[in-house]
């Protein structure tokens, strides 16, 4: 059963089909709209006239309102643990070890690129309608991930099938509009941890790979390794890491295992999960200067597919809440990714893929202007990372429809810097 939080009423868009009842703020055995039912402007409409101000909603709603309105409000990152590498080995790890060591990677056929199939619409805003249905058919998937998670810790078995339906919606709205599933990638919302942040990751993952050149085998590899990546997580206790403080030697220790215990149980899939996929969720957390865990592996002894969920997962992870600090700003996360890349934690022309796709102001990103106007960042630039497509409005209090505006054919206007999302009109 879902959870309720109070939020503002400024959170209800017209045309948005809510997962559950919005009951009446003044008597809770009231109905303000049923479950199933789509919000309309006549209803924001009649809740403001009444003076309302807040509502209780979903959990599940509350992330499909802010599908892609990213949260980070704090700008500067604090400094990783220091990661301790784990000693605790099981049948799985010793067969992905021996991969390694062998070098046996399966020959994959030679397959057109899936970028060549990806969409990116030029100059203007994204589909109206668009991004709450899939926001909508994400949070199904959230459902069903969650789920295989339970059935595979308690019965140890289950089915693969709903990962691969997942990394096919992936692909198939790449096809629709790259920009706007990477700007949903990047707007990560604190619920249903760990499946909802392996979509991200997986969204977020599988663009970069796309834009690496992978073809559609490859990137169903990496996609599915990310989804699962965290089933250890789960096995060992999301809870003990719920602490505002920061993690105990113990703590950093039980999280060195976590993917030791994830390896064990995406075993009993069998061939259903692929080595590829299997790598990505065991060395996700590896670096390539060798201060990662589980085994501290260093360059080319970390699997290629692994090295993009490196990426991907950092970045995601910085931009979003976590029980002992706000969300990071996607521009400040990225500076500190680069960094990081400097120092050799991260494969290069990964971080620069990510950049080809989010812009150095990631997309969905509130930006100030040199012309005093409100942005936001709609549309990446490729490799002009500054000069992204935006949305511009004269006022922060977003009243007006926006002009859409490329910064790459008007040089009298720039991006002065990255701000917090500003309240809704």
């Amino acid at each position: 059963m879902s959870k309720y939080r109070k939020v503002s009423a400024k959170l209800l868009v017209p045309g948005v089909k809510l997962t559950s009842a919005i009951p009446d703020p003044e008597n809770a055995r009231v109905r303000l709209l049923g479950e199933g039912m789509e919000v309309t402007a006549d209803l924001i409409l009649r809740l403001q006239l009444r003076g309302v101000k807040s509502l209780l909603l979903s959990e599940k709603d509350i992330a499909i309102l802010n599908a892609f309105t990213p949260q980070g409000r704090a700008v500067k990152v604090p400094p990783p643990p220091a990661y301790v590498k784990s000693s605790t080995i099981n049948e799985q790890t010793l067969i992905l070890d021996q991969h390694l060591e062998a070098d046996d990677e399966p020959e994959h056929e030679n397959t057109l690129p899936f970028a060549a199939r990806a969409r990116k619409p030029e100059n203007c805003s994204y589909e109206p309608g668009m991004t709450h249905q899939w926001a909508s058919e994400t949070s199904d998937s959230i459902e069903s991930i969650n789920q295989i998670f339970d059935e595979t810790l308690a019965t140890h078995d289950g089915s693969v099938a709903p990962l691969h339906a997942t990394c096919q919606d992936i692909l198939r709205r790449m096809t629709e509009d790259v920009d706007a599933l990477v700007c949903m990638a990047c707007s990560p919302f604190e619920t249903e941890y760990p499946a909802r942040h392996g979509v991200h990751l997986a969204t977020m993952s599988m663009a970069i790979g796309s834009q690496m050149g992978l073809d559609e085998a490859l990137l169903i590899e990496l996609g599915v390794g990310c989804l699962i990546h965290d089933i250890g997580m789960k096995a060992i206790g999301t809870g003990l890491f719920s602490s505002k403080h920061p993690l105990s030697d113990g703590m950093l220790k039980r999280l060195a295992d976590h993917p030791v215990r994830g390896a064990e149980v995406i075993g009993r899939f069998g061939e259903q999960v692929s080595i590829g996929s299997q790598m990505v969720s065991y060395q996700i957390h590896e670096r390539c200067d060798g201060s990662g865990y589980p085994r501290g592996r260093h360059g080319d002894a970390i699997h290629p597919l692994a090295k993009i969920a490196c990426v991907a997962d950092a970045f995601i992870g910085m931009i979003s809440t976590r029980p002992h600090r706000l969300a990071i700003q996607g521009y400040h996360a990225l500076v500190q990714l680069l960094k990081e890349m400097k120092q050799g934690k991260f494969d290069a022309t990964v971080v620069r893929a990510l950049l080809e796709l989010t812009s150095l102001y990631p997309l969905g990103s509130f930006v100030e202007l040199t012309n005093e106007k409100l942005g936001r960042v709609i549309r990446a630039g490729g490799a002009s990372f500054d000069r992204p497509t935006i949305e511009m409005w004269d006022t922060r209090q977003r009243i007006s429809s926006p002009t859409v505006l490329n910064l790459q054919h008007d040089h009298t206007i720039h991006i002065v810097r990255s701000i917090a999302t500003p309240a809704a009109a």
